[in-house]
């Protein structure tokens, strides 16, 4: 696999509890996430059985697609320990592992692997290339995860109105609206744009507010 040396820092992500929020807007919001998750792998028509998701965070999105395909093997990561320990606690049926993006290191207590090449039939990374300096990269070692015919699902937040929303419920005006930990800020076509000029092939676009959601494969 091309990835990078390890000492290329990861950055944690924002673990806000979106998914469990008790307000109608973003309950609504996250509705939609979800249902646009189920839309567009439901489209394929295939019956998932070797799944990674990287950058899983609290295993929401996980957990989701595991009562969507209950018979696949699941593998997810992400370079939080406190995030992985919880998800450990509350989802049984799932492997998760602490690791890192850019070199698919995983730990789970037992030692350090890299995640293999070609296993996969659907790989996804959701809210998680924002983070990167060098998302990319991230894409390149996602797709070498997937094997033949396999699919990535990717979500990003859709700018300018990500901003432009959290200026409005007055947060971060002092950056602009900028969510802490945000470096990379993509409109629908320029994600896109990034997602085809990385070999990919993009079957299915949706936009569930205020994200952009691509549903590909390898080029």
């Amino acid at each position: 696999m091309n990835t990078k040396k390890t000492e290329v820092f990861q950055p944690e992500g924002n673990y806000y509890d979106k998914y469990h929020s008790t307000n109608p807007i973003v309950k609504w919001m996250m509705k939609g996430f979800m249902n646009s998750i189920r839309e567009l792998l439901e489209a394929t028509e295939i019956r998932f059985q070797q799944v990674c998701e990287t950058g899983c965070g609290e295993g929401e999105i996980t957990s989701f697609i595991k009562k969507l395909y209950p018979e696949a093997e699941i593998d997810a990561f992400d370079i939080s320990r406190k995030v992985i320990t919880e998800a450990r606690e509350r989802i049984k049926d799932i492997n998760f592992y602490i690791g890192n993006i850019y070199t698919m290191e995983v730990y789970n207590g037992g030692g350090t692997r890299v995640l293999a090449e070609n296993k996969y039939d659907l790989v996804v990374c959701s809210e998680v290339l924002e983070h990167l300096e060098d998302p990319e990269q991230a894409l390149k070692n996602i797709k070498e995860l997937c094997n033949e015919n396999g699919f990535i699902l990717l979500s990003v937040p859709k700018e300018p109105i990500w901003r432009i929303c959290n200026m409005a419920r007055g947060k971060y005006w002092k950056d602009l609206g900028n969510t802490p930990g945000h470096i990379q800020h993509w409109t629908k076509k320029k994600f896109c744009r990034m997602v085809v000029n990385n070999d990919m092939k993009i079957v299915s676009v949706k936009t569930p507010f205020p994200w952009t959601m691509v549903l590909a494969k390898k080029g």
